[in-house]
């Protein structure tokens, strides 16, 4: 890289933290860091969950997939998030928001008991330290191979921006980070749409990937990369496929407290469904560049050695001085705005699902504070230590995918479930005890266990089945079906203090005159999914 794509790096990100500083200034009480005073605006929560959700490892991984085994990567980045926005936008987390939690976590000790709360922690740990680990990854690869710097140096480089993101992370909470979101969007937006015009120029758009493709590959290969539906890649038929990225990404939106923070940071139930439409609109738009620029750099960079190299070689290779600095900023902007969102949230939980719950009861704001900022940086840190295991997968996504079914789809299922059931609260230990048991017997059993049973696809609606299963059975067995929400913390404790400081809730900017037509969130949510299902079964299938 040129002095100018470093300038255009550093004064881009630099610009950014030193906003975001700013802004941070203004948080002062634990509403404030925790759910971002409670009054943000749909539209700017919307942004900001797009920011962390599209990061780094999205560019690199996805089109690393896209390279390897096609278009099939479209089920989950265009449908599959969808699906499990609205599914979680308009089934779980208003339950949530209705409880008046401030985690995900806490909900389901309203729910379930408090065994189960301190589970979802754990889990919530090993499944985001994990994602910020592959945007690790990712951004290493564009480092060296972009921009040319020594392995060791792109790693301390990295590790710095990740502290100086975290920074302000810790210090400003939800507010500062859906702020800092905003601008970081734009640059990657503005990144990923320059670097896909560019690349579809060079291959000649959808006919010149065609052509080349059945010129390089053969028609049967081509076909296979370019039509969802007639992919083979995996054992799993391409149906079964689609419905595992659908519960890939509903899990994301439904445990993933990254995202649900965001939502519970909204004014009102219908500024939290909207924003979710917006957001995951952002996501499915960004997630067509990211799956498509995959089967071109196919065309363009036939033997690489390994499918993550594609996008930081196309970045390399076809980008002119200035404009290849912008793509880079991007990177870097997406990797520290979903590093701050999993650090925050992270911290949260710790913070009021252990700590506060567990430890230390009924200290003064300032202290949990003071421990809030202070586990940000540690949440961070800890996702180091999921390199190495994603360095030996075959690629990024590959990995992840496994790591997720073990724990985060029982999880998932378990929110389900209590949201739209009556079950015993007891249902919630047996059914993820079977859930994560056939997680682990299907991760480390799969050479010796029928394909069928363990394939990472078809895990996906076993884990569910199974969960689900043993909730329903272990209720029955049960018999009674208590309260289903109770609230069992302590009055006189910190956590309930803050709750009590929460603004009332909404459920509309229109009390009185009610959602106009054009308003309404669920005409949106199903514009949105209906165009992504036309992308995917009309277009690509």
């Amino acid at each position: 890289m040129t002095p100018l794509d470093w300038t255009i790096v550093l004064g881009l990100n630099l610009f950014v933290f030193g906003y975001a500083a700013l802004c941070a200034r203004k948080t002062n009480t634990d509403v404030d860091w925790f759910l971002g005073g409670r009054n943000l605006p749909f539209w700017l929560v919307g942004v900001s969950m797009f920011a962390t959700s599209v990061d780094g490892g999205e560019y690199v991984a996805i089109n690393g997939a896209t390279y390897q085994d096609g278009l099939i990567m479209i089920t989950g980045t265009v449908f599959g998030v969808g699906i499990g926005g609205v599914v979680a936008a308009f089934l779980v987390v208003p339950r949530m928001y209705q409880a008046g939690v401030f985690t995900n976590a806490e909900y389901l000790e309203l729910r379930f008991g408090p065994a189960i709360r301190i589970i979802s922690v754990l889990v919530q740990i090993q499944y985001r330290t994990a994602a910020a680990a592959t945007i690790a990854i990712a951004l290493h690869l564009v480092l060296t191979e972009v921009a040319h710097l020594n392995t060791i140096y792109a790693w301390l480089l990295i590790v710095g921006l990740t502290l100086a993101a975290t920074l302000y992370a810790a210090w400003g909470g939800l507010k500062t980070i859906a702020i800092a979101d905003l601008l970081l969007g734009s640059v990657m937006i503005s990144a990923t749409l320059l670097l896909w015009f560019t690349i579809w120029n060079e291959v000649g758009g959808w006919s010149g990937t065609t052509a080349s493709l059945t010129e390089q590959l053969g028609e049967a290969e081509a076909s296979r990369l370019l039509h969802v539906g007639r992919q083979n890649t995996s054992d799993s038929p391409a149906v079964v496929i689609v419905m595992g990225w659908c519960l890939i990404a509903t899990g994301y939106f439904v445990v993933n407290h990254t995202q649900t923070m965001k939502m519970f940071g909204v004014a009102s139930l219908w500024d939290l469904k909207m924003s979710v439409v917006a957001g995951t609109g952002l996501i499915m738009f960004s997630g067509y560049f990211s799956s498509t620029m995959g089967v071109f750099g196919r065309v363009l960079l036939p033997d690489l050695e390994r499918a993550d190299r594609v996008f930081p070689q196309l970045v390399d290779q076809y980008l002119a001085s200035g404009v290849k600095g912008l793509v880079v900023a991007g990177m870097v902007a997406s990797a520290i705005s979903t590093f701050e969102g999993i650090g925050a949230a992270l911290s949260a939980l710790f913070t009021r699902d252990i700590y506060a719950r567990l430890i230390v009861k009924n200290a003064a704001d300032r202290h949990y504070l003071l421990v809030s900022r202070t586990a940000t940086f540690g949440c961070v840190l800890l996702s180091f230590a999921w390199v190495p295991f994603f360095l030996s997968a075959p690629t990024i996504v590959d990995g992840f995918v496994r790591v997720t079914s073990v724990f985060v789809t029982p999880l998932m299922t378990v929110y389900l479930v209590g949201v739209l059931t009556q079950v015993h609260r007891r249902s919630a230990l047996i059914g993820l005890l079977l859930g994560t048991s056939y997680g682990m017997l299907a991760w480390q059993g799969a050479e010796w266990l029928p394909v069928w049973f363990t394939e990472k696809f078809t895990a996906y609606l076993w884990s569910t089945g199974i969960t689900a299963t043993g909730m329903l059975m272990g209720s029955w067995v049960l018999k009674e079906v208590p309260e289903t929400v109770t609230r069992s913390t302590d009055d006189q404790g910190w956590l309930a203090r803050s709750q009590r400081a929460l603004s009332e809730m909404k459920s509309s900017p229109w009390e009185k005159e009610g959602v106009p037509w054009f308003a309404r969130p669920e005409y949106w949510a199903v514009l949105t999914i209906s165009a992504a299902a036309i992308l995917l079964f009309g277009v690509f299938w």
